[in-house]
């Protein structure tokens, strides 16, 4: 016996490395050769770097993770070789800010083992937009994770671009957290969030001199939570931090269970220059898988809804009719029928509305409340998705009366519990041809491409806040400018853009003054990505503006085969460059007060001759809009734009 412990011991020791041993594993270049992953062992644990173009943009971060399989932070060793692979990714978007998309990467695995010989596999994935890594681990059972040690060290001067986390069960009906807070703009790194509970995914930083990198995770389904940056970030290092006790219930474990064989979500590193090429980065659905195949035709698209401007008491069939009317005249493919409308209207209204709807070639998609005793939102309907049984019944309903999608609003948090739900409503309702849009809701984490059905989700500081108090009003013009740059930039995003009246409550004539002009409004669906955009006209708004305007509106493209950020800052303006099909859209919003010239190149994009027009604000008409025809230049590629103050643009060619 006494051998027997010599032996274990002694192999114990051939295994851990020396540690006045500072190895570094090697230098990881991307298939372009501009992005390099350093990885380091240091006493026996391991950390990475990020470098762009020979720039330091991500110092030393720590890794590791505890689990009941033990402990991989400390005393780890590499096992066997470290496997050192290229691969390609290439496949379709049906939602996103790209349809065909082709990704080279190069994935770098190091085999490790803890004290007690479990083992555990370390993943790199390095790509010419950035560095993912995750933890994959072999085996049989179960595996519950209690905490990464993981993090991202930002170098000395490096300022963020983040929103904080909300406290949980604050908010409307205790629902929070929601991601539904303001940004934070240009802060040193180590600045106290404002709300004391940390930082919410995606965030981002500019290293002055070297470049740009925003830091997300991706592929979060029902088998793990949802993680976030924490309050505090000493020497640079924001630290991961997994859902707190006090999301949702207390019943819910804030610790993930994993059926093994699996691995942890990604957590991803995008790279660039400047913030317009960290922005194009399709990195959180290149680095994720399908779940299922879709089992219908999912279609993006434009809808009408009457809620954001009208609220409540416009839920009725005789104005949700007005509103199917208005999508039919503008070419959209869809209208929202918001809370309650099983009181206001009742389900045989609304198979009365969605046979009229189909008739105009227009289809309905439906409202509902997540509910579940984690929450207490009133609105109704409500005990329709939170069990298997409720949810099959009821969706078996909107198949069967031509209803083609759910919005499904107020979730409790990011514990797995939550994910575990998203995934059974996407699921469920891909059975049954069903688009699934979240509100109230966690950030998508690379959903587009895990589930097929998935369109949109809210998780931000949207539209529906502008309308309530003055003060969101006044922030919108340069919110908007940050959203692109940040939150569009992981997932599509509902923000429900585009309202045209200059007072933003119901009546009309109250309420919270809009800042931003006609243009900047009209610029929105272009500027943000949505796979169906849920926009805040009222029927009026047709007969208040230009023809042109409608013939605008019924162009708008559902989804986008590309997508190129031109030029802008985060809180400054941007200007984003798509394409459908045949035809570019250009948009531009100026998010200061005051009056810019914008010179966009075209270079690239546009052939040199091709004829479109530039919708732009009308000098000396507030709240207006004109029309300038355009022809792309032949040999200085640029379009030259003065924008005023809170003002846009958006041209077709």
């Amino acid at each position: 016996m006494k051998h027997y412990y010599v032996l274990v011991l002694l192999l114990v020791g051939f295994l851990l490395p020396v540690r006045a041993q500072v190895p570094v594993y090697g230098e990881y270049k991307s298939p372009d050769k501009k992005v390099v992953l350093k990885v380091y062992q240091e006493e026996a644990r391991f950390f990475f770097q990020v470098y762009r173009d020979k720039q330091l943009l991500l110092d030393k971060s720590p890794l590791g993770i505890e689990t009941s399989e033990g402990s991989f932070y400390n005393d780890l060793a590499v096992r066997s070789r470290i496997k050192n692979k290229s691969g390609r990714e290439k496949y379709t978007l049906v939602v996103g800010k790209q349809s065909q998309i082709k990704k080279k990467y190069r994935e770098i695995t190091f085999p490790l083992v803890n004290l007690q010989g479990k083992e555990m596999d370390l993943v790199f994935r390095v790509m010419n937009d950035g560095v993912a890594y995750r933890y994959a681990f072999p085996g049989k059972g179960s595996c519950t994770v209690f905490k990464e040690h993981g993090g991202f060290r930002l170098p000395a001067g490096a300022k963020g671009y983040m929103t904080p986390l909300s406290k949980p069960k604050t908010g409307f009906a205790g629902t929070n957290p929601s991601y539904e807070e303001h940004y934070v703009l240009d802060v040193p790194v180590g600045t106290a969030s404002p709300i004391g509970v940390g930082w919410t995914f995606p965030a981002l930083f500019e290293v002055p001199g070297s470049g740009w990198l925003l830091v997300s995770e991706t592929g979060v389904d029902g088998s793990f939570c949802g993680a976030h940056l924490a309050e505090l970030s000493t020497g640079g290092l924001y630290v991961l931090e997994y859902p707190s006790m006090d999301e949702g219930l207390y019943s819910q474990s804030p610790y993930p269970t994993m059926v093994l064989p699996n691995a942890t979500p990604w957590r991803m590193v995008v790279v660039g220059a400047d913030p317009n090429r960290v922005a194009e980065t399709t990195m959180a659905t290149d680095l994720v898988e399908p779940l299922y195949k879709p089992k219908f035709d999912v279609k993006p698209g434009k809808a009408t809804w009457s809620w954001l401007v009208l609220k409540d008491d416009s839920v009725t069939y005789d104005v949700s009719r007005r509103f199917v009317d208005m999508a039919d005249h503008l070419d959209f493919e869809y209208c929202l029928i918001d809370a309650p409308w099983d009181v206001q209207i009742g389900r045989d209204g609304i198979e009365k509305l969605a046979a009229y709807a189909q008739s105009r070639g227009v289809s309905l998609l439906l409202w509902y409340n997540s509910n579940g005793n984690w929450n207490e939102a009133p609105q109704t309907p409500r005990d329709r998705m939170n069990t298997p049984a409720a949810r099959k019944e009821e969706m078996k309903w909107m198949q069967k009366i031509g209803i083609k999608g759910i919005k499904v609003d107020f979730f409790g948090g990011d514990k797995q519990f939550y994910m575990q739900y998203y995934q059974d409503i996407l699921t469920d309702a891909n059975e049954y041809g069903l688009t699934v849009n979240f509100h109230g809701t966690t950030l998508p984490r690379g959903w587009e491409r895990m589930y097929p059905n998935f369109v949109t989700n809210e998780a931000v500081k949207g539209m529906e806040f502008i309308t309530f108090e003055q003060g969101n009003a006044d922030l919108q013009p340069s919110h908007c400018t940050v959203l692109p740059y940040t939150r569009n930039v992981v997932g599509s995003m509902d923000f429900t853009p585009l309202i045209l009246n200059a007072k933003l409550g119901s009546d009309r004539v109250s309420g919270p003054v809009r800042l931003t002009t006609a243009a900047f409004e009209l610029a929105l669906p272009v500027v943000f990505q949505s796979g169906i955009q849920h926009v805040g006209l009222v029927p009026e708004n047709i007969l208040q503006y230009p023809f042109f305007v409608t013939d605008y509106l019924r162009k708008l493209p559902g989804s986008w085969d590309e997508t190129y950020f031109l030029s802008g800052a985060p809180g400054r303006d941007v200007v984003v460059a798509r394409r459908s099909g045949e035809t570019w859209f250009v948009a531009g919003i100026n998010g200061e007060n005051r009056e810019k010239l914008l010179s966009i190149d075209l270079k690239g994009l546009i052939k040199a001759g091709k004829e479109g027009c530039v919708l732009v604000d009308k000098v000396g008409t507030p709240n207006m809009v004109d029309k300038l025809d355009v022809v792309a230049p032949k040999k200085r590629r640029t379009l030259d734009l003065m924008i005023p103050a809170y003002g846009g643009f958006v041209a077709v060619f």
